[in-house]
């Protein structure tokens, strides 16, 4: 193994020890210390990979919002149909992550809320994601693209609330069911948008 390629391992090691605190610890247990043991490593290796604790938090953050847009996106190729049969597969593909690994739900869903480093990085990708649920529903909408993404940031934060509540155990539900709702919840949305929009400019 090349020197490169033993930096990388390192620092993979380190990613997966964070992921596995920050997970089911919390970002606060998550030291640089705890970070090193998790991993099996010397706390000297760490300053190679990653400036400050926080970058690892970043780190941590930045590889699951990668996966989940990646897994989200392979559903909504993978799926025949229109807007409301990719949207169904791409909230499923997101819950399935975030709700069949609890650590990467907790970081994401959770513990981002209370991370001076990571909130600002959730709401922006709470806006991408957004986007992207508008972008979805553009074709042959009725709705101003305004309209439109203020119906999805609606729904993606609602989305998140409701994942966040059946995590940790405050409800429960069948997994099918959920997306139904969840889908359901959001098309709901976008039919009061188009109802709302199209009194204020006949009225």
């Amino acid at each position: 193994m090349s020197g490169a390629d033993r930096v990388a391992d390192r620092r993979r090691r380190f990613i997966a020890a964070g992921l596995e605190l920050m997970g089911t610890k919390g970002i606060p247990a998550t030291t640089l210390r705890g970070v090193a043991e998790q991993a099996g490593l010397a706390a000297r290796y760490f300053a190679e990979s990653f400036p400050t604790i926080e970058d690892l938090h970043i780190a941590v953050f930045d590889e699951i919002v990668a996966e989940l847009e990646e897994r989200g996106l392979a559903a909504i190729a993978d799926t025949d149909g229109g807007p409301r049969a990719r949207s169904r597969a791409a909230l499923g593909a997101l819950a399935d992550l975030l709700l069949t690994d609890a650590r990467k739900g907790r970081v994401v869903l959770i513990e981002s809320g209370s991370s001076p480093v990571l909130g600002p990085r959730r709401l922006a990708e709470a806006q991408r994601f957004a986007g992207i649920v508008a972008g979805l529903n553009e074709s042959g909408s009725e709705l101003r693209p305004l309209d439109l993404r203020l119906a999805a940031q609606f729904v993606i934060g609602g989305v998140g609330e409701t994942l966040t509540a059946v995590l940790v155990g405050a409800i429960t539900v069948d997994r099918d069911d959920l997306i139904d709702m969840l889908n359901d919840l959001l098309f709901a949305a976008l039919r009061g948008v188009r109802t709302t929009a199209g009194a204020v400019r006949t009225g």
